[in-house]
């Protein structure tokens, strides 16, 4: 092997360890810390569905119906999944057991956010989320390394 191709692997190894290092760790696994979070979580985001299906409908064949009865599903979809993650982790199941569905759960965050960002939101709708996001954030530390604060939608 050559001086070159040497110095090359090393340097390959060198940033391969620097990156891992870079990256942050998980918080220290507590299972009766997340319990609470995600009790928490499942009690926000079935507010945040009341308030939901408690709005306005848009006229039919406006431009936010379309997006309107998608971020209704959504919403349903994300109550789901956080009364499902609350249930599991209740029943003792741990990070890497639902670490899949904290994964679903988040992807559900996003095309939500996505959505919410084109549509009006009642001040109301606006606390509730603000609250679902909070929660979010104190959970994220425990499934994701690299987890970054949700801020608010940005419209």
């Amino acid at each position: 092997m050559s001086i070159r191709s040497l110095l090359a692997v090393a340097l390959g190894v060198g940033f391969a360890f620097a990156t891992a290092s870079a990256r942050a760790d998980l918080a220290q696994w507590d299972q009766a810390k997340v319990i609470a979070l995600s009790k928490q979580l499942a009690d926000a985001a079935k507010a945040l569905q009341d308030t939901f299906y408690n709005q306005p409908k848009p006229t039919l064949g406006s431009n936010d119906s379309r997006d309107f009865y998608r971020l209704k599903q959504i919403v349903r979809r994300l109550r789901q999944e956080a009364d499902q993650l609350q249930g599991d982790l209740t029943k003792g199941a741990g990070r890497e057991e639902t670490l899949p569905e904290y994964d679903d759960l988040m992807q559900s965050v996003r095309d939500a956010r996505e959505i919410g960002a084109r549509i009006f939101a009642t001040q109301d709708i606006k606390d509730r989320a603000t609250a679902t996001r909070s929660v979010l954030n104190e959970l994220a530390p425990y499934y994701d390394p690299d987890a970054v604060p949700l801020q608010p939608v940005q419209r």
